[in-house]
């Protein structure tokens, strides 16, 4: 179910709908006109899971509206806190669309980047498909008892998907969190590099696989490498030392992506 209320909602530990504390059956979406962040996710240790988006987004009104879709429809109480102008702006744009759109929007870049560390990376090759952590967690393949998202309060069901970014140094962070085993934002704190994955998002969503949660891109339990992968790019091959940081190596990785794109002409469909 879906209940409105208005921008600037803050009740985040009592629910106002129930009078009683917040259980995992429902999550909050606040649309606020902050210009120092995008969008953040997370519950601060307490009460509800929320999912804080900015218009200065150019393109909120899609992750407004998949944010709504993937929520209700795991049967979730969403309590969507913005104007009601804003709310219906974002319908009207939405109009047609779904969560699992089988081409790309014209925001969306053509490639989805995943990272991951070493050890994890030769599994990887060795299985020749990611796999998310709920998968590996069945295969015994998954190293310490929860996955990082835990430490952000991160609904179960979000361990059932591989993540993905469109480039930057997010997934790095994500990396180097796992690594110390807390939330780590230090973009340019040390911490030792694994792999880079670029992967043909427009074939991904062309064959159904792709999700959008208003949060993220994602891909549910496993994804082949053979079919979807383009490029994979490792601290060797920068010929950098894999001590580095978040920053470097993601705008490395992604500046020599660009560049084998060109070179070899390489289209991503």
């Amino acid at each position: 179910m879906i209940y409105y209320t208005d921008a600037g909602f803050d009740m985040f530990d009592i629910n106002p709908f129930s009078g009683a504390p917040y259980d995992e059956d429902w999550i909050l979406l606040s649309l606020t006109d902050s210009a120092e962040f995008s969008s953040k996710t997370g519950n601060c240790g307490h009460g509800i899971f929320r999912f804080v988006l900015s218009k200065s987004n150019a393109n909120w009104r899609w992750h407004f509206m998949d944010f709504i879709e993937y929520e209700s429809g795991l049967g979730r109480n969403v309590i969507v806190a913005a104007d009601k102008k804003d709310t219906e702006d974002a319908k009207a744009a939405y109009f047609g669309h779904g969560i699992d759109d089988k081409y790309l929007r014209e925001y969306e870049k053509p490639f989805l980047v995943h990272s991951t560390d070493s050890e994890s990376y030769d599994k990887i090759l060795n299985s020749g498909c990611l796999k998310s952590w709920n998968t590996l967690k069945k295969e015994n393949g998954v190293y310490g008892k929860e996955p990082i998202g835990k430490l952000l309060g991160d609904p179960e069901d979000y361990s059932d998907y591989i993540m993905f970014s469109d480039g930057g140094y997010f997934n790095e962070l994500v990396v180097m969190s796992k690594q110390k085993g807390e939330i780590s934002p230090y973009i340019d704190a040390p911490y030792k590099a694994g792999a880079r994955l670029y992967f043909s998002a427009a074939k991904i969503a062309a064959d159904g696989l792709l999700l959008r949660d208003g949060a993220h891109l994602k891909v549910k339990d496993f994804l082949p490498l053979n079919k979807y992968l383009i490029w994979t790019v490792t601290p060797d091959i920068l010929k950098i030392p894999p001590n580095t940081t978040p920053r470097e190596f993601g705008e490395k990785s992604d500046k020599m992506f660009y560049e084998y794109i060109r070179e070899t002409d390489y289209t991503i469909c």
